[in-house]
């Protein structure tokens, strides 16, 4: 298909697209509310005439053959939803990931618009969850929409969507009940915000909780006891300094560019009940982020016994609630290949100079591991706007992606 051709087929979804994800927006899929919003998109795919598979995911045995924790809210009333393409078999097939939920929509004041607006403003549109991560998937499902009408006059493997809840909760728990429920491809293609670059490369990580003990006492007196708020004050000093003393950027090259190697951020603090009183229970929780081929099990133990040893007086009680794993795609593969010849033949001056990684976790780590499936991560939109108030994307950044999503499945898919 000519590249003309296509930007004209592209164009005419256009005001489809842009009201799709605007009330994509609207309907408030925050973790463990995301129903409503993928049988929304269930029902568009059945219009579309998609094949559409709803189910909810089972957890009971997911850990016998797999190994990380996933820490996550109950998944019942939280339906995954996978949409495929049938070709003929004549190729490969491919699978892109998308999650359902968003975080939470923060300070209601801090929101020009309101988190659930969808407003379209100058090219640009605003609401929670736009970039992360349903301009995302909207860009795939503009693509799924295009190559329906083209598959069934080409020789080639299956396309799919799988669109999973609980990412932001628990971190692969949605891609991995789809694997359960049979769901295998050649090749994947994780839906986050990638600024339309793909990023061969994601990072593993631990979700830590850590409780200091004290003692309570009067505040009048409170030489007397110990302050868990202290104790947890020295714990975050001492991890600021554990970032900066892990920070070996030469570690991995997919991810030099970025300054911090292994980010450690707490994004939670909370302790005390009463006034007046020494606190005698604190606790912090946050992420700690690796490397894609670092080994989590020895960094769980590196990270509690570097904590411990640097506050022997404190009573501490370090706990991983989560983990999960990164993956790293060689750039010399076959998948990346495809990729970089696509974007190569493109008008729209998004050649790669240097392979990289996606400076975050998400759902690539699962298939990659399990299936050894090669991954991209890619998407429009930034991080940089993602949880966050006023979280946007701009609008032609999903067309564009949408058409890139079209032109790699096509050369993917079809046998050489």
């Amino acid at each position: 298909m000519m590249s003309t051709e296509l930007d004209n087929i592209i164009i005419n979804y256009s005001n489809t697209m842009l009201n799709l994800l605007r009330k994509s927006i609207q309907i408030e899929s925050k973790s463990g509310n995301e129903g409503n919003f993928v049988k929304f998109i269930e029902s568009w795919a059945s219009e579309q005439k998609i094949k559409s598979d709803l189910f909810e995911v089972e957890v009971a045995d997911m850990y016998n053959f797999y190994p990380a924790v996933p820490k996550h809210l109950l998944l019942k009333g939280r339906p995954a939803l996978v949409l495929t393409i049938q070709g003929n078999g004549k190729g490969k097939s491919i699978i892109f990931n998308a999650h359902s939920d968003t975080v939470s929509e923060g300070i209601i004041e801090n929101w020009n618009s309101g988190p659930f607006s969808g407003d379209y403003v100058n090219g640009i549109i605003f609401g929670l969850g736009a970039c992360d991560t349903k301009g995302p998937l909207i860009a795939a499902l503009w693509a799924m929409s295009v190559l329906n009408k083209i598959v069934p006059t080409i020789d080639c493997g299956d396309i799919m969507l799988e669109l999973i809840p609980g990412e932001e909760d628990s971190v692969g728990l949605g891609t991995l009940g789809s694997i359960k429920r049979g769901y295998k491809a050649d090749a994947a293609i994780i839906l986050e915000p990638t600024e339309n670059i793909p990023r061969c490369a994601s990072r593993g990580g631990l979700r830590f909780s850590i409780t200091a003990t004290g003692k309570a006492i009067h505040g009048t007196v409170k030489w007397n006891g110990k302050d868990a708020i202290g104790s947890i004050r020295k714990v975050l000093d001492s991890l600021d300094k554990l970032e900066k003393e892990w920070n070996d950027r030469n570690s991995d090259d997919l991810f030099e560019p970025y300054p911090i190697a292994r980010p450690i951020t707490v994004d939670k603090v909370y302790g005390g009940e009463w006034q007046g009183m020494i606190c005698d229970i604190c606790k912090c929780e946050g992420y700690f982020e690796l490397l894609p081929e670092d080994d989590i099990n020895m960094w769980s133990k590196k990270f509690a016994s570097a904590l411990l040893t640097m506050l022997p007086d404190e009573d501490l009680d370090i706990v991983f609630s989560e983990t999960y794993f990164g993956h790293r795609t060689s750039p010399d593969s076959e998948l990346c290949r495809c990729v970089e010849s696509v974007l190569n033949n493109s008008n729209e001056m998004l050649q790669l100079v240097k392979w990289s990684g996606f400076n975050s976790g998400c759902e690539s780590g699962v298939r990659a591991s399990l299936q050894k499936t090669p991954t991209l991560v890619w998407g429009p939109g930034s991080v940089r706007h993602a949880h966050s108030a006023n979280e946007q994307i701009a609008f032609k950044d999903v067309q564009l992606c949408a058409k890139l999503f079209i032109e790699t499945a096509l050369k993917w898919i079809q046998k050489p």
